[in-house]
């Protein structure tokens, strides 16, 4: 049985319960080792905060974690300056390609 087919009398995919299922599961886990890894990024930036380290990485170089220290962003109100300045926001509106892309969004 193929995952992914299409119906052509009711123009829909159709997808497998395993598939579906799959997701489901693949979903529950990210999100886990999301809210796990938040928690370590939390308390590896405490300590190096606490004692002042800024560079710290693995004997083989293959892991290493930088500290980037907080700052101030100051971004453009696009809405407003479109709102305000329309003719000046589309001079420098910047158009690029966006690749095609599939979203899921699953509740757990």
């Amino acid at each position: 049985m193929e995952l992914v087919t299409f119906n052509q009398e009711n123009n829909q995919l159709e997808i497998a319960e395993n598939v579906i299922e799959m997701l489901k599961d693949y979903q529950r886990k990210k999100i886990a080792f999301e809210i796990q890894e938040k928690k370590l990024k939390e308390e590896l930036l405490e300590a190096m905060e606490k004692y002042g380290v800024t560079h710290w990485e693995t004997p083989n170089e293959d892991v290493k974690i930088i500290y980037k220290k907080g700052s101030v962003r100051k971004t453009i109100d696009s809405t407003r300056l479109k709102q305000e300045l329309p003719d000046v926001a589309e001079e420098y509106t910047k158009t690029s390609d966006v690749k095609p892309s599939i979203s899921i969004s699953i509740e757990v």
